[in-house]
């Protein structure tokens, strides 16, 4: 029974994932549509997506592997909501697990929430402290948690789960985003786990929050009015340069031999962008400190929030061909135009009557035809990149006309293979027919034969009796 309950579990993930990836994952199912600004960014990879319509804005470098960095406890973080009834949890720290884990000739790279030994601290607590710091403490004692005492068997939870997610080039080695080359991803594959994780729990909460304090106490060894947790994306904090109205902070990642990394959300208008930015230089040309991914973040929401519109790149009331229909009432064609119009989020610097289309259409179309009917598809293509593929359908009815079905079906009666047919059946009824003649025939004189009468030959005494009774009756009359 146990076993069958698991089964059934499997098979109900299976089903949740598949629903999310075409439900939720936008992206998984609409085409890129590259635009290109009109200035450059200096991180090697990078994705400005539209979350309301899945549209790729913007792309460099999508499917190029990079170190992870702490961008990795976006998965932790899913994992530990996905497997936690109760975030009021308590767990309590113990540095000795934690150390283990900080074995890096990196050390730099590693941040801290200031969480020493024997502190007690929710589930819900270390979240926000792994979330908006990028606390390696914070993330050990959860992986270790809902890893079943095992932060290496959380690291195989979180593999399976990118492979879910149909993250193919995404691979983890652990859970702090130490260096380690073979922990890799890609902007795609960071954008499949964003944009998973913005539907789970209240992952927003953790993401997005700008700072966030503590309530459990922790006296002993914590001034509790000083202990205080502010999200590393700048873009959230009003009080610097970097300040961006309307942006959710989500997660950064620093390695010292890769760059900066900064995934980020931004909401102007109704609009919301994810914007994903890996491996982003550390200083300039001239060695001056930088921050590259910061800059890079707002010149792409700028770019999106000034300069793209909704437009309507075909409307359905378009007339796009027409067909010719084959024993129509009234009509010998029908036009046909799109089933729905198409509307997207267009650059304003790009020319959308650049938009090629093309067209298929069904032929050999006979009557009747149904206003509405499916006779083609139209594809929208801009500079060889696919938008999207729509129906074409007919404008209005055409009726069967009998008499011309009934010529057009004389006419080619003989070009059908019912006329084959036809023949094959009459030469096989005929050769059938003759059969049955013949066999009736024999069963006939079969018959015949057996009811004939039968003619015996008299005995040669017999014969000779009768001569002698004929010639007595001879001589009496004589």
């Amino acid at each position: 029974m146990k076993k069958i309950k698991k089964l059934l579990s499997i098979f109900l993930s299976m089903i949740i994932i598949c629903c999310f990836c075409t439900c939720f994952c936008p992206e998984l199912n609409s085409k890129a549509v590259a635009f290109t600004p009109n200035f450059e960014i200096n991180s090697n990879a990078g994705l400005l997506i539209n979350i309301d319509t899945g549209n790729v804005l913007y792309e460099k470098n999508p499917d190029t592997q990079y170190m992870t960095g702490s961008l990795v406890q976006i998965m932790e973080a899913v994992l530990v909501l996905e497997n936690c009834s109760d975030l009021k949890m308590q767990i309590t720290c113990n540095s000795e697990l934690i150390q283990r884990y900080q074995q890096t000739e990196y050390p730099e790279d590693l941040r801290y929430a200031d969480i020493y030994d024997g502190d007690i601290l929710t589930v819900e607590e270390l979240l926000y402290a792994m979330m908006l710091t990028s606390s390696c403490e914070a993330s050990v004692m959860l992986a270790n948690q809902f890893g079943n005492g095992s932060v290496a068997g959380f690291v195989d939870m979180m593999n399976k789960k990118a492979q879910e997610l149909g993250c193919t080039n995404t691979n983890f080695t652990n859970v702090t985003g130490i260096y380690d080359p073979a922990q890799k991803t890609t902007a795609n594959d960071m954008a499949k786990i964003t944009q998973y994780a913005l539907t789970v729990g209240k992952f927003v909460n953790f993401a997005s929050a700008a700072s966030y304090a503590p309530t459990t106490p922790n006296t002993e060894r914590h001034n509790m009015d000083e202990w205080i947790w502010t999200h590393s994306n700048s873009m959230v904090q009003e009080n610097t340069e970097y300040y961006v109205s309307g942006v959710k902070g989500i997660k950064t990642a620093n390695l010292n031999q890769q760059g900066r990394s900064i995934i980020c959300q931004g909401t102007k208008d109704g609009n919301t962008y994810l914007i994903i930015l890996l491996s982003a230089p550390f200083n300039d040309s001239e060695g001056n400190l930088k921050f590259y991914h910061l800059e890079d973040a707002t010149a792409l929401l700028e770019w999106a929030f000034s300069d793209f519109t909704y437009q309507t790149v075909l409307s359905e009331n378009t007339e796009l061909g027409q067909i010719a229909v084959q024993n129509g009432e009234n009509a010998d064609y029908v036009l046909v135009k799109p089933a729905k119009s198409y509307m997207m989020l267009w650059y304003d610097g790009a020319d959308s009557n650049a938009i090629a289309q093309d067209i298929k259409l069904e032929n050999n179309i006979s009557a009747p035809v149904q206003e509405g009917q499916k006779l083609g598809t139209v594809t929208l293509k801009y500079s060889g990149q696919e938008l999207t593929t729509i129906d074409l359908v007919a404008t209005t009815s055409v009726e069967l006309s009998k008499k011309k079905y009934y010529i057009t079906l004389a006419k080619h009666f003989p070009d059908t293979p019912w006329l084959t047919r036809a023949i094959f059946l009459s030469v096989l009824i005929c050769a059938v027919y003759i059969a049955l003649c013949f066999y009736a025939q024999a069963v006939h004189k079969q018959k015949a034969q057996t009811h004939a009468p039968v003619h015996l030959k008299p005995k040669a005494s017999a014969i000779k009796k009768e001569a002698t009774k004929e010639n007595r009756k001879n001589k009496n009359k004589k």
